[in-house]
Order: structure tokens, then sequence, then C-alpha cells
């Protein structure tokens, strides 16, 4: 039973190292590629992960049409989207289910429409890698990675409503250009 308490009291310390829970600091807790992409946007226009390098940070939040918190956060995401853009930072939609059917993609394009959502929306292939391998192991919507300009995802994901976690994102995006003002 020690030995257990010891290996969990452990993992535990570990965890909150890696996170840097309470420390104070700015240091990134990590940093992997995002997963290469082409895909068609929710109008039909083709997208590829190479937006990522057009902007200083992207804010990437996934969502499903049956999830109500990600519906009802689209207009505070609208919002963000059209302050963050001044600063060089963009956002973009994932619609997960969207490129199931037809239907899921018309009732999408309703939602995104009913929301007044103007930044762009990914609809997923579900034969494509990006969602065979990324986009089927998100476990929770709303789902929201930051990538930098090189396409890496900077910390870990940011679980449900975004607005209540826009500190976390200011910190990364802070991060980030801290970065690459240093290269």
């Amino acid at each position: 039973m020690k030995k257990a308490i010891s290996l969990f009291m452990a993992v535990v310390m570990s965890a909150a190292l890696l996170t840097g829970c309470g420390s104070g600091e700015t240091e990134l807790v990590s940093k992997k590629p995002f997963p290469e992409f082409s895909e068609i946007d929710t109008e039909g226009n083709a997208i590829t992960s190479d937006i990522f390098g057009d902007y200083d940070a992207t804010i990437v939040n996934f969502w499903n049409n049956g999830c109500g918190t990600c519906i009802a956060e689209m207009p505070e995401l609208e919002e963000m989207y059209q302050d963050f853009k001044k600063e060089n930072v963009n956002l973009i939609g994932v619609g997960a289910d969207s490129g199931e059917s037809q239907e899921q993609l018309a009732l999408a394009r309703k939602i995104l429409a009913e929301k007044g959502v103007s930044y762009r929306n990914i609809s997923p292939d579900l034969d494509n890698d990006f969602y065979k391998e990324f986009i089927s192991d998100i476990t929770g919507y709303p789902t929201t990675f930051i990538v930098d300009s090189e396409g890496n995802i900077i910390g870990a994901p940011l679980i449900g409503n975004v607005k209540e976690q826009v500190e976390s994102i200011q910190k990364r995006i802070e991060q980030i250009r801290g970065e690459s003002v240093n290269r």
C-alpha cells in the first residue's frame, strides 16, 4: 500500500512540475507538431496546414453539430477572431462531424450562419489521416489548440468553453511572439 501511495505521489509531483502549476513561469509546457492536413472548408475552398505560416499564431477550435457548448460559444469566438486578427492571430474552426454527410455539412453551415461566424471552418474528410489519426482521438468538445507559425501545438489542448480560458490563450500567444523575437 505504501508503495502504491508513493508511486501515486511521484506521478502527481511529476505532473505538477511538468505543467508548471502555480510556478508563475511562462515556459512552454509542450511543443509538438500539429498534423499536416489538406482539407476543404465548409464553403468548399481548399485549406492546408500551410495556413499556419501566415500568422504569428492560430487558434484551432474543434466542435461538432451536437455540442451545445460549442455552438453557444461561437459568437464569443467570432468576437475573439475579430480582435485577434488585428494582431496577426488567426482562428479556425473544425466542424468534426461536418464531413460525415451532406446533411451534417448543411447543418454545420446553418449553425455557422445563425451564429454569425466569419472565421473559416474546416469540414474534414473522414477518409483522410487528419480525421483518422487526430480528430477521431478527440474525446470532448469543444477542444482548442494554439498553433505557432511553424505548425507546432503550444501547450496542452484547452477543453471546454474558450472564453473561460482566454488568459491561457493570451499567455501562449505571448510566449510564441517572444520566441519568434528571439530567433
